[in-house]
This record gives structure tokens, sequence and C-alpha cells, in this order.
């Protein structure tokens, strides 16, 4: 690899941990180390020296170098990322639901608004948009109850 491109990717690396890292950051860092310790991954004077390197950290790659060698939390990363996406599903769909729906209504109107034909499109439409909003909050209900526990449980 030539030495230019790899200078380049070392500073790309570096301006990435290079980030300076928040109170909240450290904490949460601590939570992990924490967490991993009464899981039995760490030792108690291996708890305390890293607790210590956390606790004066300043950029977030000192704090993902004391974590780089644990095992991640995955799980309520995908869960975050799956109510993210629901969320964005569930905002188009209502989203097309309302703007379809006003163009029809819009154009039963200007037609001389006689049987109100719109509604073959808006009930069905609607009661699956309500399922929708009904699944949504029950999936992000349990997504949530599950991260509560594992909360309750550190």
């Amino acid at each position: 690899m030539p030495l230019a491109h790899r200078r380049r990717s070392v500073f790309a690396v570096r301006a990435i941990s290079d980030v300076r890292a928040s109170d909240d950051d450290r904490e949460r860092a601590m939570r992990a180390l924490r967490s991993h310790y009464t899981a039995g991954r760490l030792e108690a004077d291996e708890l305390e020296e890293r607790l210590a390197v956390a606790t004066a950290a300043r950029y977030r790659g000192e704090l993902r170098a004391l974590l780089a060698d644990l095992p991640g939390d995955r799980r309520s990363r995908a869960a975050r990322a799956a109510a993210r996406v629901d969320r964005a599903v569930l905002r188009g769909h209502a989203t097309a639901y309302g703007t379809v729906n006003g163009v029809l209504v819009a154009a039963w109107a200007v037609a001389g608004a006689g049987a109100f034909w719109p509604a073959i499109v808006m009930v069905p439409w609607g009661a699956m948009l309500a399922g929708h909003v009904y699944t949504s909050r029950a999936v992000r209900r349990s997504l949530g109850a599950s991260r509560r526990r594992r909360e309750l449980t550190r």
C-alpha cells in the first residue's frame, strides 16, 4: 500500500477517535464495564483500572479502547434501530394516507360532491393504518420493556 494512502487512512481513523468524550459517554462506558464485571468478564482490580481510565478519558477513542476486548450490547442497539425504522415506516404510512385521501376528497368536492365515494378507499385504509399504529405501539412497548428489564438487572 502506498505511504500516502496509509497516512490518509491513519488520519481518518485518528479524526474519528479524536472526538471529545462527554460525561454521558464516560458514564455509559463505566456502566458497561460494571456490567461486564458482574457477568464475570473482568476481575475486580482490572475493573478498577479501567474505571480510572474511563473517568480520566478525554476522547471517545480512549473509551472505545477500554471496551474493545469485551462483547458489545448489540441487542439494545438493534432494538433502537428497529424502533427508529418502525417510526419512519409508520410516519410514511400516515403521510401517504393523508395525502392520497386529501386528493380524493378534493376530487370528490370538485366533481360535485355527490355520494361520498372516497370512503371506499378511506375506510379500509384507515383500518389498516389503525392496525399499524396499534402493532407499532405494541412492538415499541415490548422493546422498551426488555430494555427496562435489562437496566433493572444491572
